[in-house]
């Protein structure tokens, strides 16, 4: 049985690293695993007052299209030894309200790229940090971390070094049988 993931990618910015990531791990998601990229790039700034009214359409598609799937894949940039706010802001409307949030218990793996040597890991400790509230399992068996982006992507921001490929393969290869074993645990 195939599991179906969310990708959701943590930068606009159009050669983005970690979209660029995010689409190399469609393309390679390995047999039994498809990933759909969601879209947060037509959210606004979360307001409880808007929400209090409804739900902007952007919002309400990606909400609905995570409540349908297996877990979320997050792939995203790390800002001053953070969260994107791009993400943040995405996963602040997306958690409301918190007592029927689609984030809720929902399997959860990050991923990310940056120019710098951490290679998002500090961000990706801090989404950690953030998943305890939704009582979520969190992916930890191998981390996905992408230093030096600009020697191992091409202008569009994907990842073409061979050993940056093989290690995405090996982190996909274990998300696989993870969320397999996460659905199954219902």
């Amino acid at each position: 049985m195939t599991v179906r993931i969310a990708g959701i990618c943590g930068s606009l910015r159009r050669a983005s690293y970690n979209a660029g990531l995010l689409r190399v791990a469609v393309e390679r998601a390995p047999e039994g695993m498809e990933i759909e990229v969601l879209d947060i790039s037509g959210f606004p700034l979360y307001n409880s007052d808007v929400e209090a009214e409804a739900y902007p359409e952007a919002v309400h598609v990606v909400r609905e299209r995570i409540r349908e799937l297996d877990g979320i894949l997050l792939s995203s940039p790390e800002y001053n030894y953070g969260v994107s706010g791009v993400l943040k802001n995405a996963i602040d409307w997306i958690s409301r309200p918190p007592a029927t949030s689609p984030l809720l218990r929902k399997p959860v793996a990050f991923m990310g790229a940056s120019t710098g040597y951490g290679g998002t890991l500090r961000g990706q400790m801090a989404y950690r940090q953030e998943w305890h509230f939704f009582r979520a399992p969190v992916f930890s068996e191998v981390e996905m971390i992408l230093p030096f982006a600009t020697t191992a992507c091409d202008g569009d921001g994907n990842p073409t070094h061979p050993d940056v490929l093989e290690r995405l393969d090996r982190y996909l290869a274990a998300l696989a049988p993870w969320l397999e074993a996460q659905r199954q645990k219902g």
